[in-house]
């Protein structure tokens, strides 16, 4: 197994957080959650900026959107991986 292959496989058994998208930022490709605990992060709610893994995710979703999320550290920083807004 490679680095990437474990983080990948870590990243897949990700355990889903909620939130709700506060602000968009596609040119910096950050996204700003009102989100809940975040289990795997050991991260109490908050708001905070994430940088995203693909652009396409800022595609799906707008301010005010209720989404749940996968979000884990890419070496130094959180990142979030999925996005899917709740209907």
């Amino acid at each position: 197994w490679t680095a990437a292959l474990v983080a990948g496989a870590a990243l897949a058994q990700t355990p889903t957080s909620s939130g709700v998208v506060t602000k968009l930022d596609k040119e910096t490709q950050k996204v700003t959650l009102k989100h809940g605990e975040i289990k795997n992060l050991d991260m109490p709610p908050m708001t905070m900026v994430f940088q995203v893994s693909h652009a396409k995710l800022l595609d799906q979703v707008q301010a005010g959107d209720k989404v749940r999320f996968k979000a884990g550290m890419d070496g130094t920083k959180i990142m979030v991986t999925e996005m899917q807004v709740l209907k």
